[in-house]
């Protein structure tokens, strides 16, 4: 009698992860869809207090001299591996992209086989945020905030159960 207890208990078991698994998706799966630039921000590591600040365009400018950086309105992440960026309606650039580590490096490739690292800090089904390392005066860490585009097809996926 027992046995059937715990048989019981294993297989509602199984079942409760099965759903809650399926509740919380995976960040290359939340990841695609497009996704709009919020706000770029600067904040010192190794500083008393812990000073953060917005970046103006002059300062973005100076941070991406020397890097690979996207400025660009939208980001477009797509189920086959590619990343299209978008300045207005014109494609700005395409290149692939793979989420690495446990899910908390970005990774973008270029077809010139150039790479691109970046920490995803926080994703849900409608932000972003991904930091890169500066070198700008001091120590840094620049924080993109990206927010989910709303299309037609995203309001479709969202109202499905």
């Amino acid at each position: 009698m027992n046995i059937k207890y715990l048989y019981i208990v294993f297989l509602l078991t199984l079942v409760l992860l099965a759903s809650t698994k399926s509740r919380f998706l995976a960040p290359d799966k939340l990841i695609v869809g497009s996704w709009e630039e919020v706000s770029w921000e600067y904040e010192k590591v190794n500083h008393k207090g812990g000073s953060s600040f917005e970046i103006d365009e002059k300062q973005k400018q100076e941070i991406t001299k020397n890097l690979v950086i996207h400025q660009s309105e939208t980001w477009e992440f797509n189920d086959d591996g590619s990343l299209i960026f978008y300045d207005g309606e014109k494609v700005k650039e395409s290149l692939a992209w793979n989420v690495k580590g446990r899910g908390n490096i970005l990774e973008l490739i270029h077809n010139n086989k150039t790479l691109e690292d970046y920490e995803i800090q926080e994703i849900t089904k409608d932000s972003l945020v991904i930091h890169f390392h500066s070198d700008l005066q001091v120590r840094g860490i620049v924080k993109l905030t990206f927010k989910r585009k709303r299309t037609e097809k995203y309001a479709q996926e969202i109202q499905q159960p």
